[in-house]
């Protein structure tokens, strides 16, 4: 099994990165990580090359979504900052777009598990990960087997016990 684990936190060893990192010693097969925060992201300017081939952008994005085009798992995880998914995470999702526009790829069948840590004890933000799901996720064709909350997490280690819990008892069935 190939996977591909993006950390979308800006937060080296934070709470996204050790949840990461819990799952990615669970699975079998290779596995890939990436911290977005430590690569060269740029934005989609919506120029439609990529319906021509590839996106001309040459930053670590493309190399990112040729791994995804090749997963059979992708591990997706951010905080949640002022309501959303981080800026990172959210760059490289405007960026699944090239692949959507590409009748010569397809994320088609690649398995998601999402990681989501708040400092907001509550369930406030579940509509929006269902949401972002709808929109993003599942209309490229990807699968959403599991998502795992990790709730009143706001400083290093706090508030993921539950979560660290979920990936221990997370049967991965791909």
């Amino acid at each position: 099994m190939k996977t591909v684990a993006i950390v979308g936190s800006p937060r080296k060893e934070g709470n996204c990165d050790l949840l990461v990192k819990a799952l990615c010693e669970k699975i079998d097969g290779d596995v890939e990580s990436f911290f977005l925060n430590d690569l060269d992201l740029q934005f989609c300017d919506a120029c439609l090359s990529c319906q021509e081939g590839d996106c001309i952008k040459a930053d670590d994005i493309r190399k990112i979504i040729d791994k995804i085009l090749e997963a059979d798992l992708l591990i997706l995880s951010s905080p949640i900052y002022y309501g959303h998914i981080t800026a990172q995470l959210k760059t490289l999702i405007d960026r699944f777009y090239q692949v959507t526009r590409n009748p010569n790829k397809s994320f088609e069948g690649v398995k998601v598990i999402e990681i989501v840590t708040q400092s907001n004890p509550s369930d406030i933000y579940d509509y929006y990960i269902e949401y972002l799901n709808k929109t993003a996720i599942e209309f490229v064709g990807m699968e959403v087997i599991e998502t795992i909350f990790a709730r009143n997490a706001s400083d290093k280690g706090q508030g993921i016990e539950t979560a660290l819990e979920e990936i221990e008892n997370l049967e991965i069935n791909i």
